[in-house]
């Protein structure tokens, strides 16, 4: 975050903002509309004069000013103006670009052709002085406390969708990798579903709802990254010794060299596919053999920046006029169509700058995202085929292998003399370290900064939410720890022939996606409450300070399928399309038997949809509220499903829960004194209170968390109701593709790629409670 000055320049009184650059200079920038808090453009149209001298915050990405707000106040999204983007623009010119769905793409009401599998639960900023939903040491375990309810509650989960209950520690793996998995039994033959799989449901559900702390929010405290745009603004550099310490060289850079001299070292595309580096390579003059990476060299270039000759340099003294003194670098044949390589090239009038830690982190943090994001994929290529030497993942061909040295290096983490990389610069200043020319680029901020610090997890005793008290907490960051104030008993199977077998080798489930918290339109909210980022929100503006998160991540229930929708899941996807009277599409969870990769899993059977278990919660020391919580979520409508098991996102795992009340013995401390005192007491449960305290936790949250007195309408309460309902508008779920038609392989990236285009929507996964779905084609 920046301070800065609001003036007013020329007789125009053109907007500016005053501020300490980077380098620390004063300068004046002109400010884009979008970049002004709403409540300053409101001054801007009305009463421009009052922006004169106005003190302001903002942040500065790449030299330019951004999320410019009042001092002291979080920036608010500006109403888009209709004659702004090119977006925008492309609308009025064509007022029905996008055929069944709305015309304003950052409109909320936009009509979509499906929904993401995935959306999140608000969880806005917590009341921990609150006296009921705020933060408190719990009571503790060790007697009955009065007005704390204690005792069981006997519960009766119904499976709705089929049930995946993997048997990890049975699993079969092919040679290809593929996972096949059977169902996890117990000795009696049926399914056995463990106490904690019920009791993390119900934790995060229950966090949800009573908008409590995360109880585990883990490694996000680096930043993470996006690709940069295909352009090449950088320069290259050498790390070198000076001294005791480190120095960045930067080298040369001219319009002849664009930012470093090409160096001739792969085929052209369409030349026969065996030639490779063996005639397309600028070899050594001496020896015939290829220049490395990090080799000293001479190398004359021609009038289009291209190396013609190279050789190795042992000394300072040059061979002849027209050499010019460099270092190789090859980062491999990293992108299809690729011919050269690069020599970074020097000379002794060099700008130096000292490699300071900032400038070591800002390296580290890259490369560790780097190296974490294909971390699975360098897995499998050296099982694959093992490499001899880390030449190896370098490829001797365009698309070969395609990696880069800084992917699976681990010494290329660190900084040191001889690292060959590029720099991002505002005037001498290091504002970014890349290890090739077009790379990712570290976000401003890392997620952990946009949690507000009241939904952190707890680091002391003190600091437990009404979660923590209840399902127990285990401080992440040291020493800590409670068993919280819930036992779930063993689950019991209470239908026979609860299990449908598939016979080998089993069937094959849709490709899951994994968590891509990179993808900020997805992640990111414009503010702590979760809101969702305007759609013309720069891909680079993704993580800032004065945003938020968009909440807890949950699989809403898939509404509406058809009755003979999980019937014969091992028939061929083509002939079901043909047999029943819904789209391919609409089916999207199973796949084709005949693919099985890495990529995906294979299920030997699942639990069927109607089956029925059983088990008891016992709680000790339950206040009204947190006793209210826990009952609600146990007694929601029949149309209401919490999730379960292996497979949300495909649609398997929606359960419902039903508490039988005969079977159920509640009290407070008082109750139990007295039950205890007297062994021949005919005392009875006060299950009929205890349903009362339900009514309780609904006043209290009200009060806390909503304006208008309504608990359906607090934001986190009508989202989780959207997710345990599902939606109702018919759109299938899936992840994001361009097509109706599932691919086989994936690829949901394209839509991310396209949704980024010059013409692209940039929408945003649309807020919970509203969500009316994404476009297939989320362009102009």
């Amino acid at each position: 975050m920046t301070i800065g000055t609001l003036v007013l320049v020329g007789k125009n009184k053109n907007l500016q903002v005053k501020f300490t650059n980077a380098n620390g200079k004063e300068v004046y920038m002109p400010i884009p509309e979008a970049e002004l808090s709403a409540p300053v453009v409101a001054k801007k149209r009305n009463a421009i004069a009052q922006l004169e001298g106005l003190e302001v915050e903002l942040e500065v990405l790449n030299g330019q000013p951004k999320q410019v707000r009042e001092k002291g106040k979080i920036f608010e999204r500006p109403q888009a103006n209709n004659a702004g983007s090119r977006q925008q623009q492309a609308i009025q010119r064509n007022p029905n670009p996008l055929p069944n769905r709305m015309n304003n793409a950052t409109s909320a009401n936009i009509r979509g052709d499906f929904h993401n599998p995935y959306n999140f639960i608000p969880a806005p900023p917590r009341k921990t002085d609150h006296p009921t939903l705020g933060d408190s040491r719990p009571v503790g375990h060790g007697c009955y406390h009065n007005n704390y309810w204690s005792g069981k509650i006997t519960v009766t989960l119904t499976t709705v969708t089929p049930l995946l209950i993997p048997d990890a520690a049975n699993l079969e793996k092919d040679d290809k990798g593929h996972k096949t998995y059977p169902v996890r039994v117990g000795v009696d033959g049926k399914p056995y579903l463990p106490p904690t799989s019920i009791k993390g449901m119900l934790r995060s559900a229950y966090e949800a709802v009573t908008n409590s702390r995360f109880g585990i929010f883990e490694k996000h405290n680096d930043r993470l990254a996006y690709r940069m745009e295909a352009k090449v603004t950088n320069v290259p550099a050498r790390v070198e010794r000076q001294g005791e310490s480190l120095v960045l060289r930067i080298m040369e850079e001219s319009s002849l060299l664009g930012n470093a001299a090409k160096l001739p070292r792969y085929q052209k595309p369409g030349s026969p596919p065996d030639k490779g580096e063996r005639t397309a390579a600028l070899k050594y003059d001496q020896s015939n053999q290829l220049p490395q990476h990090g080799d000293a060299v001479w190398v004359q270039i021609n009038i289009t920046g291209e190396v013609t000759r190279i050789i190795r340099r042992n000394g300072n003294s040059s061979p002849g006029n027209n050499w010019k003194k460099g270092w190789v670098c090859v980062t491999g044949a990293n992108i299809n169509g690729k011919k050269y390589e690069r020599v970074f090239i020097e000379d002794n009038n060099n700008l130096k700058i000292n490699v300071t830690e900032p400038i070591k982190a800002l390296w580290r943090e890259l490369i560790t995202n780097y190296q974490e994001t294909h971390i699975k994929d360098v897995e499998k290529r050296r099982d694959r085929n093992p490499p001899q030497s880390p030449q190896d993942y370098l490829g001797h061909k365009p698309g070969d292998t395609a990696w880069s040295r800084h992917i699976y290096t681990e010494s290329e983490k660190e900084l040191r003399e001889g690292t060959l990389c590029y720099v991002e610069l505002q005037g001498n200043q290091v504002t970014g370290l890349m290890p090739v020319t077009i790379s990712r680029r570290l976000y401003n901020i890392a997620p952990e900064k946009l949690l507000d610090l009241s939904l952190h997890p707890a680091t002391d005793m003190s600091q437990l939410s009404p979660a923590d008290r209840v399902f127990g907490w285990v401080n992440q960051k040291g020493k800590g720890a409670y068993k919280g104030n819930l036992r779930i008993s063993t689950v019991q199977c209470n239908t026979d022939d609860a299990i449908e077998p598939f016979s080998e080798p089993g069937v094959p489930l849709a490709i899951l996606g994994q968590p891509k918290p990179q993808q900020a339109r997805f992640y990111v909210a414009q503010d702590p409450k979760g809101t969702p980022l305007a759609a013309n929100t720069g891909k680079q503006s993704g993580y800032l300070s004065n945003y938020g998160l968009r909440g807890r991540k949950v699989y809403p229930h898939h509404q509406d399928l058809p009755s003979n929708y999980w019937d014969n899941p091992t028939q061929d996807r083509t002939q079901i399309e043909n047999n029943h009277h819904f789209q391919e599409y609409r089916r999207p969870k199973l796949r084709n038997v005949e693919q099985r990769d890495d990529q995906n899993r294979s299920i030997l059977g699942w639990v069927k949809p109607s089956v029925q278990f059983s088990f008891e919660i016992d709680v000790t020391n339950l206040s009204d509220v947190e006793l209210g919580a826990l009952v609600w979520l146990l007694s929601l409508s029949e149309n209401y499903h919490h999730h379960l098991g292996g497979g949300k996102p495909l649609g398997f795992g929606s359960v419902h829960l039903v508490i039988n009340w005969q079977q159920s013995d509640l009290r407070q401390g008082q109750d139990w004194q007295q039950f205890y005192s007297d062994l021949l007491s005919n005392d009875n449960a006060k299950n009929e209170q205890a349903r009362f305290t339900v009514e309780t936790f609904k006043q209290q949250l009200t009060a806390a968390y909503s304006s208008g007195n309504q608990f359906d309408q607090i934001p986190f309460i009508k989202a989780f109701c959207v997710a345990a309902q599902g939606f109702t508008d018919g759109n299938p779920i899936h992840y994001p593709r361009l097509t109706p038609e599932l691919n086989p392989n994936g690829e949901a990236f394209k839509w991310f790629v396209e949704n980024e285009r010059t013409n692209g929507l940039k929408m945003s996964l649309p807020e919970l409670a509203s969500d009316r779905g994404l476009p297939f084609k989320p362009s102009i």
